[in-house]
């Protein structure tokens, strides 16, 4: 009999990014993924009126994904050790 596929439990990592200061403002973490969606419309509209500011739900299974994945939103993290990750 042949085992179910193991699946991995999504986060939802909800970031604004401010591209004038090349930093994250707002990164946090979900499981529930309606909880996520009502809370990334809720900091969209929030910050609708800053264009430089930009705001994005991303699903993965741990944020060191997001991190290999998405570097840019990571500023603060070294070259060496993102491509420590994507090894």
């Amino acid at each position: 009999m042949a085992s179910a596929p193991l699946r991995c439990k999504t986060i939802h990592f909800l970031i604004a990014y401010d591209h004038d200061t090349r930093s994250r403002i707002v990164m946090e973490e979900f499981t529930n993924g309606a909880r996520a969606v009502e809370a990334y419309g809720d900091l969209e509209r929030q910050y609708e009126d800053h264009p430089r500011i930009e705001v994005v739900l991303l699903g993965a299974d741990s944020e060191k994904a997001i991190r290999v994945t998405h570097p840019n939103y990571f500023d603060d993290q070294p070259l060496e050790e993102l491509l420590q990750f994507a090894r």
